[in-house]
C-alpha cells in the first residue's frame, strides 16, 4: 500500500441497517478480481459489511465470519461472480497465507474480500481496494468507515453518495 496512489473517501453508517445498505452498494459495484480488505477493531462491523456486499453481489447464502476456517467460499451468485471470504486474523503473518495457497483466489474470476487484512497486507496485490472501520462505545452502532481506492480504478463513487462525510 506504501508506494501506491489512492482516491479517499469517508462515510458514517448510523445503524446495522445502513452497514448492510452501504455493504450491498459497495457490492453491486465490485467487479470480478477485485479485492476488498477490511481493517478494523472486533466488532466493528466486518463480517455485517460482508454479508452487504454479498446482497449486492446477489449471493443468497449465509454469511458468517470465517475466523475458524480461514475462508468460506460462496460460489453461487446471481451476478455470476463469486465471494471469497477471508478472515487473516488467526495467520502470523503473510507466509502463512502464501502457505495455504489463498494467492490463488485472488485472480480467480470473483471478489475477496479479506478480514483483518492488514495483517498480510505485504502479501497483497497494490490494485487492493481498502476499507477501513471504526466505531466507539457511546454509540456502537455508528460507524465510520474509509474507502480507498487505487488511482487507476475508475470507480463508481455516486452510488456511495448517501452515506458520505467531508
Amino acid at each position: 500500500m506504501e508506494n501506491s496512489t489512492f482516491q479517499e473517501k469517508k462515510y458514517l453508517l448510523n445503524s446495522l441497517e445502513q452497514t448492510y445498505a452501504f455493504g450491498e452498494a459497495l457490492g453491486k459495484i465490485l467487479k470480478p478480481n477485485d479485492v476488498l480488505a477490511l481493517k478494523g477493531d472486533l466488532g466493528t462491523g466486518k463480517t455485517t459489511l460482508t454479508h452487504g456486499i454479498a446482497l449486492g453481489l446477489g449471493i443468497n447464502t449465509p454469511i458468517s465470519s470465517p475466523t475458524f476456517t480461514l475462508l468460506f467460499e460462496h460460489t453461487s451468485s446471481e451476478r455470476q461472480i463469486p465471494l471469497y471470504h477471508f478472515d487473516a486474523y488467526r495467520l502470523e503473518d503473510e507466509y502463512e497465507w502464501y502457505d495455504a495457497g489463498f494467492m490463488d483466489y485472488l485472480h480467480n474470476d470473483g471478489v475477496s474480500i479479506i478480514e483483518w487484512a492488514d495483517r498480510i497486507e505485504a502479501a497483497l496485490p497494490k490494485e487492493t481496494i481498502w476499507l477501513s472501520l471504526r466505531t466507539n462505545i457511546v454509540e456502537p452502532n455508528h460507524r465510520k468507515v474509509e474507502l480507498k481506492i487505487p488511482d487507476t480504478r475508475n470507480f463508481a463513487w455516486q452510488n456511495l453518495l448517501d452515506w458520505e462525510i467531508n
